[in-house]
């Protein structure tokens, strides 16, 4: 009866010393091996083909120059001036306060900070762009998205807003 504890004893420390093992494992798995982020911006082509343009002169206003809509996550958001883009409203996901993001022609990137909302027109929209629908206008596209996102780019400038989160192009 002597061998039967042992072996006991031995199945104890083997079993705990692989409770240990993947423990470590788990805690010590370095974090630059993770899995990148999928690119999160909707596909141009699905857009185009399974989405419905809209007729981009019954957005135009009276308020400002350009294109205005609104977007089912209550942005007002716009196209002008040479293509620039932009939305106000709750950027989800941006630092506190920003109510800001687009480009505006002559800039390098797509951004969210206080100087674009005073490069912003005052342009107001009238009426919303419906999820499945995008408008294009001066070179850009924008789209409401079947879950009420709001996607613009022109070229290597986008941005895309979801109830989530805010994604910009890089620099």
């Amino acid at each position: 009866m002597t061998p039967r504890p042992q072996r006991l004893s031995l199945s104890r420390h083997l079993f705990g010393a692989a409770v240990l093992t993947a423990a470590l494992l788990l805690i010590a798995s370095p974090a630059g091996h993770a899995e990148p982020t999928a690119y999160p911006y909707p596909d141009s082509d699905l857009i185009l083909r399974s989405y419905n343009l809209v007729r981009y002169d019954d957005y135009f206003t009276a308020s400002a120059g350009g294109v205005w809509f609104s977007t089912p996550l209550g942005l007002n958001c716009g196209i002008w001036d040479r293509g620039s883009f932009g939305c106000t409203g709750d950027i989800r996901g941006a630092p506190p306060g920003t109510t800001n993001v687009g480009w505006v022609n002559g800039n390098v990137v797509t951004r969210y900070d206080w100087l674009l909302g005073v490069q912003f027109p005052p342009g107001r929209a009238e009426r919303e762009l419906a999820p499945r629908n995008y408008i294009e206008y001066n070179g850009t596209r924008c789209a409401t998205m079947a879950d009420s996102s709001t996607y613009c780019s022109r070229g290597p400038y986008k941005f895309f807003v979801t109830p989530k989160g805010t994604w910009l192009s890089p620099p």
